[in-house]
């Protein structure tokens, strides 16, 4: 299925968007049989996909010239912007989504999406929650500490479930392609068509969280939660001045007494300040030793190990070799890339 051929197909007025267009303001029958779920107080419908968890991963077109009242899903969902705009209103709080962009919907987050016209397309697709809590998509959060920490808040195993995360994504095309690459291969149902879709999400993913570390000012990405959203603003800081920052700075940055912070970190992500700044130290220093010919002494002062002595054991302890033996095995002109079994 080409570009032309998945644009007509999303653009093919279906039987329930016809039935919209004859009878304004209906809503859909469905809802009428549906499950209903108490969520934060308030009774909200409660969409249910039995087929996901052998399927493992569903798409479709949200109907348009209608609007869906108050709902939930029993699972992770995300929701792409594929033509024109989508008006929703997620936890009391409206937002507009514009092409391009992508809005992750964790399981108890409630959401009302308002009236689409013909332009308002918008697909969605969801994935069964083993499916995003296996290894791939694991994979992606070992990347850095703010990518990990956005997987695990998203988790199955997380122990609330009413975050969401809105991508301004529509300046990248990069997205946008490969999500039809996606839908096309979803479509055309291939041989080995669920290993590349799993390879189309796996890049996705990458790329939304490449988007967010490049170009964090202009992506607004929210999550429900205001100690959530802290913690990656945090940690986004963090990312970019692990080095030499201490709690101080950060509480003159955010206006959060230094113990605070401290006490967030550590029941957001289970590590202390420090464990964390240990932690980027060591990937900066891993990096500077695959990259440059530089001195160990001289990239341990570039990224703030004052001490060391201490962190030369630090890494010895996590590398479970020396500096210069890392070097040695993972220099990017080496003879092997991967040590030897």
């Amino acid at each position: 299925m080409n570009q032309n051929e998945l644009d007509k197909l999303f653009r093919t007025k279906t039987r329930s968007e016809r039935y919209y267009l004859e009878n304004p303001g209906a809503v859909s029958s469905v809802y009428q049989n549906l499950e209903q779920k108490q969520v934060k107080g308030k009774t909200v419908l409660h969409f249910y996909l039995p087929t996901l968890k052998e399927t493992e991963i569903l798409i479709r077109k949200d109907s348009r010239f209608t609007s869906v009242p108050d709902h939930v899903h029993s699972n992770l969902n995300l929701n792409f912007i594929y033509s024109g705009k989508c008006d929703y209103v997620i936890d009391n709080r409206p937002i507009t989504l514009y092409q391009g962009d992508v809005v992750i919907f964790d399981k108890d987050v409630i959401r009302r999406k308002l009236y689409a016209g013909e332009n308002d397309i918008v697909i969605n697709l969801s994935m069964s929650n083993e499916f995003f809590d296996n290894g791939f998509l694991r994979q992606i959060g070992e990347q850095s500490i703010l990518s990990h920490f956005m997987l695990h808040v998203l988790a199955d195993g997380n122990d609330t479930h009413d975050h969401y995360m809105v991508f301004r994504a529509h300046k990248n095309p990069v997205i946008s392609t490969l999500f039809c690459q996606l839908f096309a291969e979803y479509y055309d149902g291939r041989l080995y068509s669920k290993e590349m879709i799993q390879g189309y999400l796996h890049l996705i993913f990458v790329e939304l969280l490449r988007l967010y570390h490049d170009e964090a000012q202009d992506t607004l990405v929210q999550i429900s939660s205001g100690q959530v959203q802290s913690t990656m603003e945090i940690l986004f800081y963090l990312e970019h001045h692990f080095a030499f920052c201490t709690l101080e700075e950060l509480s003159g940055v955010f206006g959060y007494h230094p113990k605070y912070i401290s006490a967030l970190l550590k029941k957001q992500t289970g590590k202390t300040f420090k464990e964390i700044q240990l932690d980027l130290r060591l990937k900066a220093c891993l990096r500077l030793l695959e990259d440059t010919d530089r001195p160990v002494q001289e990239i341990f002062q570039e990224v703030g190990a004052g001490n060391q002595n201490f962190f030369y054991k630090y890494f010895e302890k996590n590398c479970k070799k020396s500096p210069s033996q890392y070097r040695k095995e993972h220099r990017i002109d080496a003879p092997y890339a991967f040590p030897k079994a």
